[in-house]
């Protein structure tokens, strides 16, 4: 007896020091992992109660209101137990902005957007993610790869009947290597996007059963509707599902408009849906085709509305917008105009999803658009327990249930996540709901969101009390497996 409580001694002095997370009292644990007594909310089936849940090889195997035993128990009272965030719209596909992302509650983010071709960055990064990823395919990319690397061309010029063919064949070949729709940036290539070829897009994706992801055209007229009309047109004519990226930055002040518009097709049957961060600026690169319009008028702001992240700077004019616009080709620029009033309106619109439209950063102290940084921490915590604008239920079904429900057609995992139930894969977000908030601001990005205190990706525990666990890769790539011709 002495010896075994010497060897039990001893094994106790080894435990990390955690606030939270202690060894199992009983010597037959069945699970690998267990919560206990969090305020546990599941979009999928409304629970919202307090529960124990119990985790093995990366999956929840139980929810109950009884005592559960596992190698390992994490004690979440007084806490939200969530699922994880989903994040459809995210440029920052690295360590660095990952690590903000995770930080922000979020355990999946994809870059639907823009996308990517080719699709070699899924196996590429597998083991070297903190959080799952995935992409679609990107129109952009095709193109430039059409016109032989000249980005010019890509963005300007019209493809040949030939060049388009060769792009479709692309983009098919992508999303027969996983990609999970299509990305369409068409504001960056409006100029040279004809009707053909938006219709060939949207053919492909409806023959392939995918949604397509556009970044709308704006027209320099704010009050000019057909940058939606046209998609909801093709919408229509080829039976696609169709989402539109970031409601507020595109529409301005044509939001009431925009979501009376996708209210309308919905009554009609087609498939559409859009998203909104939670922000009243945008961000882009300095030479983006945003730029090759009359952008003030297209946007309703002049030089000193736009700032250069690096210095926190406002542009002064036409000199130094020049100036930096040569200087600084892949330079990125936040673009201060839209309104409080617009982000209310949408995040109050039933069916509006939560997406940041992060921006990549290379190391923890780039300084870029904050929304990278807080999105998710900021809904939950300034529009839902400040303002009151959307419940606490709703903003986790924005984030969780409803993006995994956009893409389970095509992509059989996500039928496991955004959702807290037995067989769901154990992506899990624990947060403070009385203090959770973001802390990045445009004058200070460079800080974590506040009340984020535990976050699982696939059952493995990435942030702990609040702080990241070194060393730990879970994330693991989103594919689509559908595959149906076209």
């Amino acid at each position: 007896m002495k010896y075994r409580s010497l060897v039990l001694l001893c094994l106790v002095a080894v435990l990390p020091l955690s606030t939270s997370i202690r060894p199992a009292q009983s010597r037959t644990a069945t699970y690998d992992l267990v919560l206990t007594g969090g305020r546990v909310i599941d979009p999928a089936s409304r629970l919202d109660g307090v529960r124990n849940i119990g985790i093995s090889n990366g999956t929840v195997a139980a929810i109950s209101t009884g005592p559960l035993s596992g190698k390992q128990t994490i004690d979440v009272t007084n806490l939200v137990v969530a699922p994880g965030f989903i994040d459809m719209h995210a440029h920052g596909q690295n360590v660095p902005s990952q690590t903000y992302q995770v930080r922000d509650g979020v355990t999946t983010a994809l870059e639907l957007e823009i996308g990517a071709f080719p699709l070699n960055a899924l196996g590429a990064r597998e083991g070297r993610a903190l959080i799952n990823y995935g992409y679609s395919a990107g129109h952009t990319a095709a193109r430039i790869t059409v016109k032989r690397g000249n980005r010019q061309a890509a963005y300007h010029e019209a493809l040949t009947e030939s060049e388009l063919k060769e792009m479709i064949g692309y983009l098919a070949t992508a999303l027969d290597e996983g990609a999970l729709g299509i990305g369409v940036g068409l504001d960056y290539v409006s100029l040279g996007v004809k009707p053909d070829e938006l219709e060939a897009l949207f053919r492909l994706a409806a023959a392939r059963k995918v949604p397509i992801f556009v970044h709308i055209r704006m027209p320099d007229d704010r009050n000019d509707l057909t940058g939606l009309t046209e998609l909801l047109d093709l919408t229509g004519k080829t039976g696609a599902s169709f989402h539109m990226a970031h409601i507020v930055s595109t529409g301005l002040g044509r939001v009431p408009a925009f979501l009376q518009m996708v209210d309308q097709a919905r009554v009609r049957g087609l498939d559409v849906t859009t998203e909104v961060y939670p922000y009243t600026a945008g961000s882009t690169g300095i030479n983006s085709g945003i730029f090759d319009h009359d952008w003030q008028s297209k946007l309703g702001i002049s030089y000193r509305d736009i700032e250069w992240p690096p210095t926190g700077q406002r542009f002064t004019g036409r000199e130094m917008w020049d100036e930096y616009r040569a200087k600084y080709r892949e330079g990125v620029v936040i673009i201060h105009a839209m309104r409080e009033e617009w982000v209310e309106q949408a995040l109050k619109h039933p069916g509006v999803m939560i997406a940041s439209d992060g921006m990549p950063i290379s190391s923890l102290d780039e300084r870029a658009h904050p929304r990278g940084m807080g999105t998710f921490a900021r809904v939950l915590g300034r529009y839902s327990r400040e303002k009151k604008i959307i419940t606490l239920p709703d903003a986790i079904s924005r984030m969780t249930l409803m993006p995994a429900q956009r893409l389970e057609q095509m992509s059989p995992a996500m039928r496991r996540k955004g959702r807290l139930s037995v067989g769901a894969d154990a992506d899990i977000t624990v947060f403070d709901a009385d203090q959770v908030i973001d802390r990045a601001t445009f004058a200070d990005p460079n800080q974590f969101s506040k009340g984020i205190i535990h976050v699982l990706v696939g059952g493995t525990v990435v942030v702990r009390d609040g702080g990241m666990v070194e060393g730990v890769f879970a994330g693991k790539p989103i594919r689509a497996t559908v595959k149906t011709g076209g």
